[in-house]
């Protein structure tokens, strides 16, 4: 089939940056297309695919600056990705694992060679430099309304998602999160919705299950 035809992507796979570490950290993500370098919306003019690693849970924090009272005015928004030395850390160790699945005796049939960053880039720090390149966003912002007690000051709604301070105003969304799901947002999104809607209609909660195993 067209590629046009198919989905972005194809095959998602979860993985520990460090053996050591409790929970998978690491995303990867299997395209069935590549792309012009710098246009993620154009396509190559040859057959290929583009495998990406993300990391789950950055520790590099950015920020967004209002320039003015104005809301029409566009704000300063500075996401710093990679500032933190256990970013780039877990990105490296992505990339590695990428090349390591190519280049395993399965895909040998189907992996013609690497176009990006290519076979020459092999130093972290030139492994880095690539990242820097072509690196981007997944665009599953969350958190920026975060659900907590009224004392910290970090949050703006409670448990029932109302906002602090407000009345007959709700947050509904992703940004209610106070932690970084280890996954895309989508099912927790509709989760969030699903359990509001509930809340707004006042229906009785379900008994808490516990689920062992």
């Amino acid at each position: 089939p067209s590629v046009l035809g198919l989905q972005a992507t194809m095959v998602y796979g979860f993985w520990h940056s460090n053996p050591a570490i409790a929970n998978s950290d690491l995303q990867l993500t299997f395209m069935p297309a590549s792309y012009i370098a710098g246009r993620q919306t154009v396509l190559d003019k040859f057959p290929g695919m583009t495998v990406a690693s993300w990391q789950q849970r950055p520790e590099s924090t950015g920020y967004v600056k209002a320039l003015s009272t104005d809301p029409f005015e566009k704000p300063v928004i500075n996401p710093r990705y990679l500032e933190h030395a256990t970013d780039r850390q877990v990105l490296l160790a992505g990339m590695k694992l990428v090349r390591q699945i190519l280049r395993s005796a399965p895909m040998a049939p189907y992996f013609a060679g690497e176009e990006f960053p290519g076979e020459q880039v092999q130093s972290d720090a030139d492994l880095m430099e690539a990242a820097k390149i072509r690196a981007t966003t997944t665009f599953h912002p969350m958190g920026t309304c975060r659900m907590g007690p009224a004392t910290d000051k970090s949050t703006v709604v409670d448990d029932q998602l109302r906002m602090h301070g407000m009345e007959g105003l709700r947050v509904v969304d992703a940004s209610i999160m106070p932690n970084m799901p280890s996954a895309n947002l989508n099912a927790a999104t509709i989760m969030i919705a699903e359990k509001a809607s509930d809340m707004i209609l006042g229906k009785t909660p379900p008994p808490a299950e516990i689920v062992e195993g």
